[in-house]
């Protein structure tokens, strides 16, 4: 129990480590949200600048521009820096996430609803990347020496080098807009009925297709390879050739023995691999124009908007740390081999 509660230590100094470093990052990049705030008030866009507004540097106007930034990004613009993290984190910890810049709504109405589009995407995503470099890995290793196992290996560090949103976007170009078998954007069929019926689960099928192709080509090459060479592993080891001598059937040694044995390492790699998939997300959302958190997230860090950037990376953040923190703990009772000494905690 004492490793458990240390590891969630862990996990808990690790988030606000990564939340701290985002924080300070986001306010380092050229420009800012304030800018574009100062913009609409001068254009009228925004309530508190009453459509009138000139911005300029009398104390009733700057303290104007103030309130209003603060109402925004929940920090005062002429703060500390140190005070306005002090401010960001307490607002956040209060469930305050602040009010999205470019698109004009609390940031929970923009990312509330993105949600599932993205664990749709990763995990359907995860779930075929893993199965099909776990297949592929083993037929290799059986075959090792092969042909087969040579232009199999040669193909997938090729796939590998290849930036997966480059797949994307030659997916995207030859099969939707050269042939049309799959839709240039969206999430939905527009003409279907939301709701469950077959036009409009296929037309949310028809538009994943491509995002979740290419984001599972994000890690399939390594993983494929990782497979290949557990496998090789296990089939050199010597309580197979014990399990061949007694008579045991291939087909058990095969499922039983070696597959359940090479897949365990791939336990935490897919758990791990949850990062690169969210992060993925980003570029390959804004690709497909696939409105989930990736897609909002690329707008914001385009605008600048803080408040949805940050709110973004806590439930990025807070996922990916959550998944490595299940790999830790619960490998040990997937792979009775791993032995902890408690005490030793």
């Amino acid at each position: 129990m004492n490793y458990y509660i240390k590891r969630g230590f862990q996990s808990v100094f690790t988030l606000w480590a990564v939340l701290t470093i985002s924080f300070v990052l986001t306010r380092w990049m050229p420009g800012g949200p304030l800018d574009f705030i100062r913009a609409q008030m001068i254009a009228g866009n925004l309530g508190a600048a009453g459509g009138q507004a000139q911005v300029t540097g009398n104390p009733e106007q700057l303290e104007q521009f103030n309130e209003l930034a603060k109402t925004y990004i929940n920090v005062v613009p002429s703060a500390p820096l140190h005070e306005q993290y002090l401010n960001w984190m307490h607002a956040t910890l209060t469930g305050d996430f602040g009010r999205s810049i470019y698109f004009n709504e609390p940031v929970e109405a923009v990312v509330i609803p993105a949600i599932p589009w993205t664990l749709f995407l990763g995990t359907v995503g995860i779930i075929t990347s893993f199965v099909t470099r776990v297949v592929i890995g083993a037929v290799l290793a059986y075959r090792e020496g092969s042909r087969l196992d040579f232009g199999g290996t040669t193909a997938l560090l090729w796939v590998q080098s290849i930036p997966y949103f480059l797949i994307g976007i030659a997916l995207l170009y030859i099969t939707a807009y050269q042939f049309g078998w799959f839709p240039l954007a969206g999430r939905v069929n527009p003409n279907a009925t939301p709701g469950i019926n077959w036009p409009y689960v296929a037309g949310v099928l028809n538009h994943a297709f491509l995002p979740v192709f290419s984001l599972a080509m994000a890690s399939f090459g390594a993983g494929a390879i990782a497979m290949r060479a557990n496998s090789i592993q296990e089939l050199g080891k010597d309580y197979l050739r014990v399990a061949k001598l007694r008579g045991v059937n291939s087909r058990r040694i095969t499922t039983l023995y070696v597959a359940r044995n090479a897949i365990l390492p791939m336990y935490t790699q897919m758990l791990i691999q949850i990062g690169y998939i969210f992060s993925g997300s980003i570029l390959i959302e804004s690709i497909f124009q696939y409105k989930g958190l990736g897609f909002y997230l690329f707008r914001g860090i385009q605008a600048r908007d803080y408040p949805l950037m940050m709110a973004i990376f806590l439930l990025l953040s807070v996922t990916i740390v959550f998944a490595m923190f299940l790999a830790d703990v619960t490998y040990g009772w997937i792979d009775p081999r791993v032995k902890r000494n408690s005490e030793a905690y």
